[in-house]
This record gives C-alpha cells, sequence and structure tokens, in this order.
C-alpha cells in the first residue's frame, strides 16, 4: 500500500489522470521483477524493460483494450514509456523515468518507439554485416542501472540497423538477396522496419484469406523454407516495386501501393508453386508407365 501511495503521488504531481495512474503503476510494478532478473536487461539499450500485451493489462486494470492504447499513447507522449516495437515478437516497455531518484534526466529520450532519425552511410551495400558506418552517434541520457548512472550510452545507427537485418534472418527466415536490397532502400532502421512489417503483413493476410475460401495449400506455397522459387521472385519484385514508388511522383499513398502489389505477387505466387506441384505429382506417377506390349498370334 505504501508503495501505491509513493505512487501516486509522483503521478499526481505531474497531473496523470485515474486511468494513467493504474496503468503506469502496474508497470512500474512488474518493473520490479525485471530488475531481479537478467533476462530483462536489453544489452543493446543499456536498460531493464518489461513486456505486458495490452490484453493483459486491460483484464488486469478492468478497462477495454482501446482504452489501454489510448493511455500508452498518452504516457508515450508524455515521457513515462518508451515502447520499442520488434518484428515478430512481443513489444518491450521501457520506464526511462526512475521514481526512487526524481531524476528527469533518466529519460531514454532517444529510445524512439518507431525508429531512430540517424541515418546510415554503407560503403557496400550488398552485405550490410561487411560495412563500415560513418553514422552519428546516439547519445543516451544516463541510466540508473549499476555504475553507469553517470555514464553516457552510445548507439549507433549501424548497430540498430544491424539488430533488426539479424532478426529478419533468424526470425522472419528473409533471405540475403532481400535482405540487403530492403537495406538498400532503406534511410534508416525505421524505414527498413517498415518494408519488413509490409511484406510479413501482406502474406499472411493473402493466407488468411485463401485459407479461409478452401485453399489450405497456400500455407505451404508461401513458406519460404518450402518454395525455393519465392524468395528470388519477391526479392526482385520489392527491389523493382520500390524504385517504382521513388520514381513515380503520382503515387502518393506508398505503403497502401506496396501493399495491394505484394497482395497480388503472393496469391499469384500460390498458384504458380500449386502448378509446379501438380506436374511434379504427374511426372511422378507416369515416369514407370509402361505400355505393355501384347504378342499377336501368327
Amino acid at each position: 500500500m505504501g508503495q501505491f501511495i509513493k505512487l501516486y503521488s509522483e503521478f499526481s504531481a505531474a497531473g496523470l489522470k485515474p486511468n494513467e495512474m493504474i496503468v503506469l503503476a502496474n508497470l512500474y510494478d512488474r518493473m520490479d521483477l525485471s530488475y531481479k532478473n537478467e533476462g530483462f536487461y536489453d544489452g543493446k539499450q543499456h536498460a531493464y524493460y518489461i513486456t505486458f500485451t495490452r490484453e493483459d493489462l486491460a483484464k488486469k486494470v478492468n478497462v477495454g483494450i482501446a482504452t489501454i492504447t489510448r493511455v500508452f499513447k498518452t504516457l508515450a507522449k508524455k515521457g513515462w514509456i518508451i515502447i520499442k516495437q520488434r518484428f515478430n515478437s512481443s513489444n518491450r516497455i521501457f520506464l526511462p523515468i526512475s521514481l526512487k531518484s526524481k531524476n528527469d534526466s533518466s529519460k531514454v529520450s532517444n529510445l524512439d518507439s518507431n525508429q531512430t532519425k540517424a541515418k546510415q552511410t554503407y560503403t557496400n551495400e550488398t552485405d550490410v554485416t561487411r560495412n563500415q558506418t560513418k553514422n552519428k552517434q546516439i547519445a543516451m541520457p544516463k541510466t540508473e542501472i549499476g555504475n553507469e548512472e553517470n555514464k553516457q550510452i552510445h548507439i549507433s545507427g549501424f548497430d540498430r540497423m544491424q539488430n533488426l537485418v539479424d532478426s529478419l534472418k533468424q526470425k522472419a527466415c528473409f533471405g540475403h538477396d532481400l535482405i540487403n536490397i530492403l537495406v538498400k532502400y532503406s534511410e534508416n532502421t525505421g524505414v527498413l522496419y517498415n518494408y519488413a512489417q509490409l511484406i510479413f503483413k501482406a502474406k499472411k493476410t493473402v493466407i488468411s484469406k485463401l485459407v479461409k475460401n478452401g485453399r489450405p495449400e497456400a500455407k505451404d506455397a508461401l513458406r519460404f523454407e518450402n518454395n525455393i522459387n519465392l524468395m528470388p521472385e519477391l526479392s526482385e519484385f520489392m527491389k523493382s516495386l520500390i524504385i517504382k514508388t521513388r520514381c513515380t511522383k503520382s503515387i502518393k499513398n506508398v505503403a497502401g501501393y506496396i501493399t495491394k502489389a505484394l497482395h497480388e505477387f503472393f496469391t499469384d505466387a500460390v498458384g504458380g508453386y500449386m502448378s509446379i506441384e501438380r506436374h511434379a505429382h504427374l511426372s511422378k506417377n507416369t515416369k514407370d508407365f509402361n505400355i505393355p506390349i501384347i504378342q499377336l498370334d501368327k
């Protein structure tokens, strides 16, 4: 109870509304558990984090998910929370204001929830892992962790980009050529993330739609591991698509244009994959087929 009263006093002095106070109190309560678990320490950001789905938090505080979403946006604008979106994984929530010292300079203001504003410069656009960066270092204000309290933490835009590239390789199974094409045309981590999200969401939408319409084979057809033609075709398709959207001034809604084009691409890919499968199946059945020879009586 004492802890809650202390938090309430802090939140009230900051002018937070009741819903914001309740949500934030639950986030700080969970952060206390993260401090005791090294598994919730982000080495890249040099800070502890929590994971809390909006659905679970809505049930816990007895409000709707829409309310949690609004509260999150408000708290993020006020600097109380920073949400790091992660591709195909749980978002990480950082609490940059330490209530232990009332030190507002502990805000990790550069942990942008969408993207870093630093631009990347790559000397070799075909292999991101070997690039030497000339990026401006992003200064992160001091944290409340151990002896780092009085240090300036620097995270380069290149490190952020590399972290996302590793995630696309390991979790999304993106191929080398596709990643290099996306990196080449991405000015920063946010642009790369958005391109990857458009691909991921379009593929997921097409699979869901086709399965719902009685075509369960779409799942296998759009698995990069199964369809060996899908990745190289997608790489070339994305390259031409990105160039077209950047060179055609009449395309105003770039995300919408790319999404529509990807829907058509993945739908056609399913049809092409099934045609190949049917041909392979037919060839297998006729491979050992022999026409019987009947010897006629003389």
